[in-house]
């Protein structure tokens, strides 16, 4: 029994010694007795500022990657918490919806519900900042009618009616925090969308460096996940 109870243990020490060298990836306890009870997680390889990957072990708990069907949901853009220049949109007002993708590699891609031709593909970088917490980076670039630039300066000013050529209306960045669930079927969080205005300059449509911005949306992101079951 000694001797069980000693081999036990050195197998537990050498599992932990593996897991912090970025080696093999072992463990002891009940879970190790079946393949079913490893979850996928995320790890950072070396520091937490590294590109992530994704590990199955005893202890995992659901990472984000994966597909998901999301909602934005406006709350915050009125009252005197509003942030500068946000859209007056009332609490519970549908801001978009779609599928997102989170790749295990850091990166995300969005399938919004947006037309396609105003830019319905974005993507972003993410990052896990807490055991069940994620932080994201995300980018997409707008297309909209009867805008020209360096004569439209803000949406107020773009006037109604059809085009049939869409012009680069400038940048879009969404930022989100985000709690996944226990169970890891779904996560909730909050983004703060912050549009930038192309202003016609020599410079590239991606720069925003003294782009004047041309509203900023607040609210709740929620999401659920899609399985092949």
């Amino acid at each position: 029994m000694k001797i069980l109870i000693r081999s036990t243990l050195l197998l537990c020490a050498l599992a932990t010694f593996s897991f912090e060298s970025g080696q093999a990836l072992a463990g002891c306890g009940p879970a190790t007795l079946g393949a079913g009870s490893f979850k996928p997680m995320v790890y950072h390889e070396g520091d937490r500022n590294s590109q992530p990957r994704a590990w199955y072990g005893p202890y995992a708990t659901f990472a984000i990657t994966g597909l998901w069907k999301f909602t934005f949901t406006a709350e915050g853009d009125v009252g005197t918490g509003a942030p500068s220049r946000a859209l007056p949109l009332p609490d519970g007002t549908p801001v978009d919806a779609g599928y997102v993708t989170w790749h295990d590699d850091g990166t995300e891609l969005m399938n919004s519900s947006r037309a396609p031709a105003s830019g319905s593909f974005c993507m972003g970088v993410w990052k896990q900042i807490g055991s069940s917490n994620y932080k994201l980076n995300h980018w997409a670039l707008s297309w909209i009618p009867d805008y020209h630039p360096g004569a439209t300066n803000s949406w107020a000013q773009i006037p109604g009616g059809i085009d049939e050529t869409f012009h680069a209306f400038g940048p879009t960045n969404i930022q989100e925090t985000l709690t996944l669930s226990k169970d890891g079927s779904s996560y909730r969080g909050t983004f703060t969308l912050t549009q930038y205005v192309n202003d016609g300059s020599s410079t590239p449509i991606t720069d925003t460096n003294g782009a004047p911005v041309a509203f900023v949306i607040v609210g709740t992101v929620s999401a659920t996940r899609i399985t092949v079951e």
